[in-house]
Parts: structure tokens; sequence; C-alpha cells
């Protein structure tokens, strides 16, 4: 984010004031995506975990009917 702010020159304060709100929505921009991907992530991880339950549960279901 500083190297943006210095790549030019700024002249006046309104071409601060606009750097400042650009690099801001440009940051804002990038944690939301990296909130989807973890979103995302999670979600997956959380399936699979819960994928792996069910199919132990039902192989301690089938152990226990043999019983």
């Amino acid at each position: 984010m500083k190297s943006e702010f210095y790549k030019e020159k700024v002249n006046t304060r309104g071409e601060l004031g606009a750097r400042v709100m650009n690099s801001a929505a440009l940051l804002k921009q990038e944690r939301q995506d990296d909130l989807r991907r973890a979103k995302r992530t999670i979600a997956k991880r959380v399936e699979s975990v819960l994928k792996s339950m069910v199919g132990f549960l039902e192989h301690l279901i089938r152990t226990v009917a043999v019983y």
C-alpha cells in the first residue's frame, strides 16, 4: 500500500485524498476476497469431517447390530 502512495508524486490535497480512498477500497476488496476463500475452505473441511463421521457411525451401527 505504501508503494502505491509514493509511486507518483501527489500535487494536491484532493489527489492525496483520492489515493487514500482508492487504496482503502482496494484493501477492503482484498479482505473480502480473503474472507470468501476462507469461508469456502472451512465449509469444505466441515463437510469432509461430517462425511467421515457418518461413515464411522454407520460402521459402529453395523458392528453393534451384529452382536
